[in-house]
């Protein structure tokens, strides 16, 4: 059946007409979303985990150097080699 307006959407909603009985669809209360606690959940942190951030908590940040990097950077002098980030990367891995 071809519809009057040559399209396909339109002809079908004309053809359907009016849904006078459809209600919106009703949202879930708040009690019913939230989840009540798991007490059988458990988080367990690796010794390498720990000694990384015990690592990363007791290093000091060098002034001077990131004085010096952001001048580079602001004057272009600055170039970035990912083959040698990856290769510090891989040996920090190891």
């Amino acid at each position: 059946m071809k519809g009057i307006s040559g399209n396909r959407t339109i002809d079908a909603y004309a053809r359907i007409g009016s849904v006078g009985g459809a209600q919106p669809a009703a949202r879930p209360d708040a009690a019913s979303t939230t989840a009540a606690p798991n007490p059988s959940a458990q988080v367990s942190i690796s010794s390498r985990a720990r000694d990384m951030a015990t690592e990363a908590a007791e290093q000091t940040v060098d002034v001077a150097k990131v004085d010096a990097l952001r001048q580079r950077i602001a004057e272009g002098g600055f170039s970035i080699d990912p083959q040698h980030i990856a290769a510090q990367m891989m040996q920090q891995l190891a």
